[in-house]
């Protein structure tokens, strides 16, 4: 049956206008049908994509024009033609290379039957993404794709990767801005171009969108997690779990490569592809050449101290594995002092997230009591505010002082809480008593400074600055302050 309007349903063995004989669907979206299709002028099997919204101008339809008819890339998927099909030329279509596959999307719906079970296989699949990314962005007119996600990845035979759907990608010279409509993209998008609106400027501000997107992408395939769940937090470059939090196998160098992409700044990204390829690679194999990361058992600790391992761990900065025996000795025995070990060790290792899921949890079922539950309290209430959750660590330290706690390390902490939440005179208040009751103490002095200049009271601020200079020598930031109150004739 030939279609003779452009108000149709396709289906299989339809024919589209004088160019294709439909197969078999691959995929039907909001935006257009992908068929694989005969093309009859010599019955080569292709991929077929048709638009549904054929009112845009044929420029917003031509996803992926700047890949006609260049040499063939293993890891692109070829797009061999696109216009309006001949005779009616109601309908648009974009002919691609048919390519027997599934979504990186789906294959990672598929972990419980083994897919991504190694890192070998994971990093594979992400280096040819890479070179995918790479040999658009080499072009004598670089391409950025600009929607770098699972679902725009083709995992084929033998893991054989091909990246596809441009209908993101732009040239820095494009005239016109390609709106990005599918608000699942926003999870993979760098918080510059999260608002789902635009994505325009030059170059390099676009690559490095790609780079952020290269993150999210092996910040998933290692974890099985997204950084961001909403398109807010995206925005905001929310806090969110270190790959190793979520995957404590993942090794440091791992880590770092993956943070540098999602750095919220662009200029704090790596800023090409082969900077980050280098650096890749060289993670890569140290994650793959350091079995250091496995998780102990309890067994390897028999007949041995446990509080003396963590304390050998935490001499040698190993703190996740201080931390690891800590916790199979509280799940053993429910002692306070392992859990307080665990805590302390996540704590400096910086797994503040994995702190706070221990933290709730035990709280709920566990009567902590005694010093340990303060020891507790305190590492919670430093977690909280570097998690920026001020709110919460507010709330603590007020229920300490309602239960009668008088720490001046509470009361630190409580001018911090006053400070974040721009209550300058009551952070100054704190800070004073805390400086009556134990002189001299530089961070306190630093801070009244710090607070007082927010209150523009420079006499004041002046002042304290005298004090910490006779407290603390050789301080080049002291010194700095000195110079700049000098030069404003404040001193």
């Amino acid at each position: 049956m030939n279609i003779k309007s452009a108000h149709f349903l396709p289906g299989t063995n339809k024919r589209l206008g004088d160019k294709y004989l439909l197969l078999e669907c691959l995929g039907d979206g909001s935006h257009g049908w992908v068929w694989r299709a005969e093309r009859l002028i010599d019955g080569a099997i292709v991929a077929v994509k048709i638009p549904k919204d054929l009112t845009k101008d044929d420029r917003m339809l031509a996803e992926g024009k700047e890949l006609l008819n260049i040499d063939a890339h293993p890891n692109i998927v070829g797009i061999y033609d696109m216009g309006r099909v001949p005779p009616e030329n109601e309908w648009f279509f974009i002919e691609m290379e048919y390519f027997p596959s599934q979504s990186l999307a789906q294959k990672l719906e598929q972990r419980g039957q083994n897919f991504g079970n190694t890192f070998e296989r994971l990093f594979g699949i992400y280096a040819q993404v890479l070179d995918a990314v790479g040999f658009l962005a080499n072009f004598p007119s670089p391409i950025s794709h600009g929607d770098i996600k699972p679902h725009n990845i083709l995992v084929g035979a033998g893991d054989l990767v091909k990246l596809t759907d441009f209908g993101s990608s732009a040239l820095p010279e494009e005239i016109y801005v390609r709106t990005r409509e599918n608000g699942g993209t926003v999870l993979y998008a760098a918080p510059e171009y999260s608002d789902s609106v635009s994505r325009k400027g030059a170059f390099e501000d676009l690559l490095r969108g790609d780079i952020y997107s290269l993150g999210v992408l092996l910040y998933q395939l290692l974890t099985g997690q997204l950084p961001h769940d909403t398109p807010s937090q995206v925005r905001r470059h929310a806090p969110f779990r270190r790959p190793s939090e979520v995957n404590e196998s993942i090794a440091p160098s791992i880590d770092a490569f993956i943070l540098r992409c999602l750095e919220r700044a662009p200029s704090d990204r790596y800023s090409d592809i082969d900077s980050l390829r280098t650096a890749f690679e060289s993670a890569r194999q140290h994650q793959l050449n350091n079995p250091k990361y496995a998780m102990p058992t309890s067994s390897g600790l028999a007949g041995s101290d446990w509080s003396t391992s963590v304390v050998d761990a935490l001499e040698a900065h190993d703190y996740l594995k201080a931390a690891r025996i800590a916790e199979i000795e509280f799940v053993r025995t429910h002692d306070s002092g392992a859990l307080l070990q665990q805590l302390n060790a996540l704590y400096r290792a910086h797994r503040f997230f994995e702190f706070k899921d221990v933290f709730e949890r035990e709280s709920k079922i566990s009567k902590l009591q005694g010093e340990d539950a303060k020891s507790i309290h305190l590492l919670a209430i430093k977690t909280y505010l570097s998690l920026r959750e001020i709110d919460r660590a507010k709330a603590m330290l007020l229920e300490e002082k309602a239960l009668g706690v008088d720490s001046l390390e509470y009361d630190f902490f409580l001018a911090t809480v006053y400070g974040l939440e721009a209550n300058f005179l009551a952070a100054r208040e704190v800070l004073e008593a805390i400086n009556r009751k134990s002189p001299s103490k530089p961070h306190v002095l630093i801070r009244l400074i710090q607070v007082c200049e927010q209150m523009r009271d420079y006499a004041a601020a002046v002042g304290y600055l005298r004090y910490a200079l006779r407290v603390v020598k050789n301080s080049p930031d002291l010194d700095l302050k000195q110079q700049r109150y000098q030069a404003l004739g404040l001193w």
